[in-house]
């Protein structure tokens, strides 16, 4: 009987916190719903252009690739670096973009039946089937990268700023949270310190552990895991630095909602899982456009966009300056946030 009544207990507990009904019952569906809309749609075929003002494709050649015939290589280059292509033709050249190994491989079955078409053209039917299985993959130049990319280290920039996104997000709610729960934080709420003060003031001091635990994380991937980071080194640590001040003021805003550590977990499904889907782990080229949309709400999808830049494609401060300047204002939006919280606790 004793047993019965506990899990009564237990039951209207739970039953009375909404936040841990939605985190149960509405996050999952959330969740699979986004997965289904990710991974159904999987990348297929590769964008390929073709310097080229009579070329017409042929159902096998568009059954690998989606092509667009432009009339120079300089044009041709500029969709490569705007990202508009996975790779040109221009007469016996096949370039490459190169920094994600699946869409190269993509690009390669599109150069290999481009290829076949242009060689075997002429031949009777017969001899052109006995020519094509013996026809070796035509030499590729890499705009960027090189046949060493593996698919990781395409995945290794995104990935390395989730991480960093995602433990800073709970160094700094937790110990928020762990202020007001000892009531350290109420005891200067009734101080004259002005509110954006007090909000700088404990962003400061978190922030230097989280940039300690930045820079950590990215050394460790870099020279003990081997992960590429191209050669500018400290851009790619000024954007980590970046992504861990939004990061930051995210997680001490969440946690001003909050009573407990338990309610803090309860908005990673919500806030972090999100953060992860769309910032370039999986694929979004071919979703439905909404879901494009959708992805320029998140704050680390522009500082995992930076960070692949940087990493696989060599840019520069210049290329990644508006990708951060994103990253500010999402964290400067925050700190505001944080600000307007602390008037219902100095008011309490």
């Amino acid at each position: 009987m004793k047993m019965f009544v506990l899990a009564g207990r237990l039951i209207r507990q739970i039953a009375g916190d909404k936040r841990t009904l939605v985190v149960m019952l509405v996050a999952p569906m959330l969740i699979m719903s986004l997965l289904y809309f990710l991974l159904g749609n999987g990348v297929t075929i590769a964008k390929i252009d073709i310097v080229s003002e009579d070329y017409i494709a042929s159902e096998a050649m568009q059954d690998v690739a989606e092509i667009t015939l432009v009339s120079s290589e300089q044009e041709a280059i500029d969709r490569l670096e705007n990202g508009k292509s996975d790779g040109y033709i221009d007469g016996d050249r096949f370039v490459v973009e190169g920094s994600d190994a699946s869409l190269t491989a993509l690009s390669k079955r599109a150069f290999m039946q481009y290829a076949q078409e242009q060689k075997f053209a002429e031949m009777p039917p017969q001899l052109a089937a006995q020519a094509e299985e013996m026809m070796v993959m035509p030499d590729v130049e890499y705009f960027h990268g090189s046949a060493d990319y593996e698919q990781f280290d395409f995945l290794a920039a995104s990935m390395m700023g989730f991480i960093i996104f995602f433990l800073v997000f709970l160094l700094a709610g937790i110990a928020f949270l762990r202020e007001r729960i000892s009531g350290t934080l109420d005891r200067i709420l009734v101080s004259s310190l002005r509110r954006s003060h007090l909000v700088g003031g404990y962003f400061l001091g978190f922030g230097v552990f989280a940039a300690l635990q930045t820079i950590v994380i990215q050394m460790f991937l870099t020279y003990v895991l081997k992960v590429h980071t191209g050669t500018n080194v400290p851009l790619v640590m000024l954007i980590n630095l970046t992504i861990a001040g939004t990061s930051l003021a995210m997680g001490t805003l969440f946690s001003a909602f909050a009573r407990n550590e338990f309610q803090l977990f309860q908005f990673i499904p919500i806030v972090i899982i999100p953060q992860m889907m769309f910032c370039g782990i999986i694929s979004l080229r071919e979703t439905p456009q909404w879901v494009q949309y959708l992805a320029k709400i998140f704050p680390l999808t522009y500082g995992a966009d930076a960070l692949r830049n940087v990493m696989l494609r060599g840019a520069g401060f210049q290329d990644v300056l508006s990708d951060l300047l994103i990253m500010l204002g999402f964290t400067l939006l925050f700190f505001f946030l944080n600000i307007q919280v602390l008037k219902r606790y100095r008011s309490l």
